[in-house]
């Protein structure tokens, strides 16, 4: 009996010891934790709308999560569509993974530059009257590959004729969301010249939803005909990903009419000359030329009073005949010298120009000829004399 009584007696206490092990291990509260989560694409493009979906799942298998609240809080560039708060009445260990599943939607601003962005997730729920809370920051990347245009920023001079030089100055707007490094601008024509010097132009780093310009100097060539002309940029750079992007723009620079003038003296000088001297000047160009002034630009061995010859009119093709007296320098090397015309006028619109012609003037040698009219007094002196000695002798013949 005494063995029976020990017997029942440890039983009990055994079942006391598995019954007191068994309240040490349950639960007290739920616990509710972000598991994972997943997104919609990876890196988030500006403009698109990408979807968050949450992952939570209650950890104790006896305990179970009341008035579950997951919400999501997002700043700059991340927007929220719909509310920013999801509810689930009650969440358990054994719950299928649908059931602590929550999906938000967050629009991205077509703004926005590359970059990582921090998304907040804070969870509440309850156990019976006692509240719980936890949170968690999620950090989305949003990417994006850079896209640029371009555009002509300035042109100094604004009209640009045969003949001129300009700087024109073209900024190249980074419209993508990450921004580049080593960008390099290139520029080349077909008709209009663009300066060896500053062909490639070095623009450094342009930022997302910036900019950065690059001036080149092109010019007209005289002689160009009026009209349309491309000038054509190459951008070259490196994108953050460290990978190499081009883009390749073109414009058109308009080159406008302008009256151009060729000149051609006919008669060649002696050195030492004075002479009056007859010079064409034509008008080259593609539009009329009024009020036209012309004077000769003083090159050695030539000189001239500075007169100044008036045109009223000088048509594309017209050419007109200008007289002006030139002296030769008696030093001058024979051969076709340079000179140049000075010449003044307006276009029909009235606006001044100013602008050089140069041209040859032949100088040659003096021939025999030359020498003879050159000596005339000597020639008559001896003439005068021979008819003189000629004279004294049939003179003295008759005296005989």
């Amino acid at each position: 009996m005494v063995e029976m009584k020990i017997m029942k007696m440890f039983g009990v206490f055994a079942l006391l010891l598995l019954l007191g092990s068994g309240l040490a291990n349950a639960s007290v509260n739920p616990r509710v934790q972000l598991v994972n989560y997943s997104l919609s694409e990876t890196p988030a493009q500006p403009g698109h709308v990408l979807a968050l979906t949450l992952h939570l799942k209650s950890m104790e298998s006896d305990n179970c999560a009341e008035q579950l609240q997951v919400q999501v809080a997002v700043s700059y560039p991340l927007s929220l569509r719909g509310s920013d708060t999801q509810y689930n009445d009650l969440l358990c260990y054994q719950d299928p993974d649908s059931a602590g599943t929550f999906t938000f939607y967050l629009p991205v601003d077509n703004l926005a530059t590359s970059g990582t962005y921090p998304v907040s997730v804070g969870i509440s729920y309850k156990k019976r009257f006692t509240q719980l809370t936890g949170s968690n920051t999620l950090n989305i990347q949003v990417g994006g590959a850079p896209s640029f245009a371009a555009s002509v920023a300035s042109s100094n001079p604004i009209d640009i004729y045969p003949g001129d030089s300009a700087q024109v100055t073209v900024t190249f707007q980074n419209t993508g969301a990450s921004s580049v490094t080593s960008a390099r601008a290139s520029a080349d024509s077909s008709g209009i010249q663009v300066k060896w010097a500053g062909q490639t132009q070095d623009i450094g780093s342009i930022a997302a939803r910036g900019s950065g310009s690059a001036t080149f100097n092109i010019e007209a060539p005289k002689n160009m005909p009026a009209g349309n002309y491309p000038l054509n940029m190459h951008l070259a750079y490196t994108s953050e990903d460290r990978s190499a992007g081009y883009t390749d723009f073109s414009f058109t620079v308009p080159i406008k009419p302008k009256a151009d003038f060729a000149a051609t003296a006919a008669d060649p000088l002696l050195p030492g000359e004075k002479k009056e001297v007859n010079i064409a000047i034509t008008n080259t160009g593609s539009q009329e030329a009024d009020m036209v002034q012309v004077r000769i630009r003083p090159l050695f061995p030539f000189s001239t009073d500075g007169t100044v010859r008036y045109i009223p009119a000088l048509k594309p093709g017209e050419t007109q005949n200008l007289t002006y007296v030139i002296t030769v320098d008696k030093d001058a090397t024979p051969g076709n010298q340079l000179l140049g015309f000075l010449v003044n006028f307006e276009d029909p619109q009235g606006k001044k120009f100013a602008d050089t012609t140069d041209f040859s003037m032949s100088v040659r040698s003096p021939n025999f000829q030359d020498d003879l009219l050159s000596y005339w007094y000597v020639v008559v002196i001896a003439v005068l004399a021979i008819a003189f000695i000629a004279r004294k002798r049939m003179t003295t013949g008759k005296k005989k």
